[in-house]
Parts: C-alpha cells; sequence; structure tokens
C-alpha cells in the first residue's frame, strides 16, 4: 500500500449539516465590491448543487462492485459531505436569484447538461468527478492557506466557502479511489481532465456574462484591474490553482500525494466563528 493510499485511509471524512443565515441581506456584489469577483463565485455556486449531486451518482454506479469496508465508510461520508454542499448553495443561489441574478437561467442549462452527461459511461462520469474534486480540492486548499482573501467578502459566502474547503479536502481522495481500483485508465484520467477544465471554464465565462448582462452593469478599470490581480496576481486564486492542476498529469498521481492535511487538522480551532454554525 502507498503512503498516499494510507493517508487516504486514515481521513475521517465527518458531513457536517450546517446553519448560514442566507436570509441577512447582502451587497449586490457581494465578494470585495466587485462584480468580477463576485459574479464568479456567484456562478460557481449555482453549479455546486446540480454538480455535487452528479458527484454523488457517479461514484453510487460502483457501490455494488466495492468491498473494501473502508472506502464504503468514506464513500458515505462522502455522499453525506456532497449533499449537505448542494442543500447550503442552494439556499445561497436563492439569495442570490431574489438580488435580481438570473442564477435559476444557469440552474437550468446545467440540470440539462448533467442529463447528458448521465449518458456517458460509468468510467468516464467517473473520471470527471475525480477531475472536478482535484479542481475542487486545489481551490479549496488556496481559500484555507489565504482565508483574508475572503475578509472582504459577505461574511455568509466566506464561512460557506472556508467549511466546503475543509469537506473538500476531507474527502478529495474518495472518488479517486474508486476509479483506480475499478477503471485505473490514465489517459482517461489526464484526457478527461482537460476537457472538464476547458468546459468548466469557458461555461463560466459566459454565465458571468449573463450575470453582469442582468445587472446591466460593465466593470469598471478598478474592478479589472483588482479582479486581475485576485485571480491571476502573486498571490491570485486561480494562478495557484493552475500549479494544483499541474500535479494531477504525474503518471501514478494520487491526491494525497499533495498534503493538505495540516489545512484541515483543528479546523475549528482556527475558524470557531464557522465551527458554531454546525447543527449536528
Amino acid at each position: 500500500m502507498t503512503d498516499a493510499k494510507k493517508k487516504s485511509e486514515q481521513v475521517d471524512i465527518k458531513p457536517r449539516r450546517m446553519d448560514f443565515d442566507t436570509k441577512v441581506p447582502m451587497d449586490t456584489f457581494a465578494c470585495n465590491n466587485n462584480s468580477l469577483i463576485s459574479t464568479f463565485f456567484y456562478a460557481l455556486s449555482a453549479l455546486f448543487p446540480d454538480g455535487e449531486r452528479y458527484f454523488i451518482h457517479s461514484v453510487r454506479n460502483y457501490r455494488a462492485d466495492i468491498k473494501d469496508e473502508k472506502l464504503k465508510e468514506q464513500i458515505r461520508g462522502f455522499i453525506g459531505q456532497e449533499a449537505h454542499h448542494g442543500v447550503s448553495h442552494e439556499a445561497l443561489n436563492q439569495a442570490i436569484t431574489d438580488m435580481g441574478f438570473p442564477l435559476d437561467r444557469i440552474v437550468g442549462k446545467l440540470h440539462k447538461r448533467v442529463e447528458f452527461l448521465k449518458k456517458f459511461s460509468r468510467e468516464r462520469q467517473l473520471a470527471l468527478t475525480v477531475a472536478m474534486e482535484h479542481f475542487t480540492a486545489s481551490l479549496a486548499e488556496f481559500l484555507l492557506k489565504n482565508p483574508d482573501i475572503l475578509d472582504e467578502a459577505d461574511p455568509t459566502i466566506r464561512n460557506m466557502l472556508l467549511w466546503h474547503a475543509v469537506e473538500e479536502i476531507e474527502h478529495k481522495a474518495v472518488a479517486f479511489d474508486v476509479f483506480r481500483e475499478h477503471v485505473d485508465d490514465e489517459f482517461m484520467r489526464k484526457r478527461v481532465m482537460v476537457i472538464s477544465m476547458i468546459s468548466l471554464f469557458s461555461r463560466l465565462a459566459v454565465y458571468q456574462f449573463w450575470l453582469l448582462r442582468s445587472q446591466r452593469h460593465f466593470p469598471s478599470w478598478r474592478e479589472w484591474k483588482e479582479a486581475y490581480t485576485f485571480f491571476w496576481g502573486k498571490k491570485g486564486v486561480l494562478r495557484d490553482n493552475v500549479k494544483g492542476l499541474a500535479k494531477f498529469f504525474r503518471t501514478g498521481f494520487h491526491p494525497w500525494d499533495i498534503d493538505q492535511n495540516y489545512l484541515i487538522e483543528d479546523w475549528e480551532k482556527r475558524f470557531p466563528e464557522i465551527a458554531s454554525l454546525q447543527v449536528n
């Protein structure tokens, strides 16, 4: 057994039901008072509920084939966490929709997209989940290393993203371990990552355009500069994410080759204001 696999088995994947107050009014552009940064996270949030349910579906395709009891236990934790993520983001999405943003249009498009993706082989479906789980774990790593980047975001959005980040790292290897055990196709794993990232970022750009147009807002020069620094500067979210994505293409890669345990150990002490929102 590899060291990465041992680390994977040692992680406790605990579903946590949270009580985020999405009824508190938010600013129209609630992330750093910047329309580009805000609509990026709004569009991403719109993708989460149906996306999380798709991830659950792709792993459930293999439940009957899995004999390892530890992996079965981790799958139960993965499903519980992803289900709670979907519920929490649906509440946030409703709050954003109530401000006049057409998130329902994005959700409708994604729902059709998910139904289309379910027509692929179960191997391809799982490979897509593996790719997206690595993307979210890389994003989670950055947010937990640099939580100050969310200091100017709406508190509910900040708290939800950091909680989500903790759980994404906890279960980052579950779909991967199922894939490695039952598919183990390196070419498919890498190819699907390339396709999925092109698809994800092209769709996010379109969705951001829809959201900005709904407010009849064209970003100012200040917003463009701030957004560039936020995403692609020295401590940029996406600049860092690209580094994490590059590691995925190593042959024999495992998610726990990247040690992110230190980011989730004692997270309740680092973020007591978020831990206090747990209701189970």
